[in-house]
């Protein structure tokens, strides 16, 4: 199963939006993930296929094995289910 975290600095405000837009977005396409959230500082990159964040915490994941999805505006769902399904398919 397709493993994604969202991430931001405390890993209680933006990551649990993103998470729940990440989740709708699944869910209309039909796609089964399992879907966290978390903060920069205790995320294990190498668990999770695909981490969705700001451009302020993309860098610190650069070596992540997974992909990383940068969002820089937080309300623009179309730009992320882009993003989602690009990387999916």
């Amino acid at each position: 199963m397709l493993k994604i975290v969202t991430i931001c600095g405390a890993g209680v405000g933006s990551s649990m939006m993103l998470r729940v837009f990440t989740q709708q977005i699944l869910e209309k396409h039909n796609i089964e993930a399992e879907v966290d959230a978390s903060d920069i500082g205790s995320v294990d990159p190498s668990n999770y296929d695909l981490l969705i964040t700001t451009s302020d915490f993309a860098d610190s994941l650069r070596n992540a094995d997974g992909t990383v999805i940068r969002i820089d505006n937080m309300m623009d769902k179309a730009y992320l289910e882009e993003q989602l399904l690009k990387h999916i398919n």
